[in-house]
């Protein structure tokens, strides 16, 4: 789990990626793309957490509500 002063940063979240099977390459490539800007500083928890409820709530995304929580809750440890 991601700690509250904790943040992560590109190489761990990409790390995180590559060990979701669930998810196909083009999806992580997407993820990458949607969180690259972002990764530069890192994210906390609340951030993470912030974008990713934006990502579900967005209908024209390629990654469905179920991909996209199975993907939150191995990045936060869950």
């Amino acid at each position: 789990m991601i700690e509250n002063k904790k943040r992560i940063y590109k190489y761990e979240f990409n790390k995180i990626l590559h060990g979701i099977s669930d998810i196909s390459q083009k999806e992580r490539e997407y993820l990458h793309q949607v969180f690259k800007n972002n990764l530069i500083d890192g994210l906390t928890e609340f951030e993470l957490k912030e974008k990713m409820n934006k990502l579900q709530s967005n209908k024209g995304d390629i990654l469905d509500h179920w991909e996209l929580e199975k993907v939150k809750r191995k990045i936060l440890g869950k």
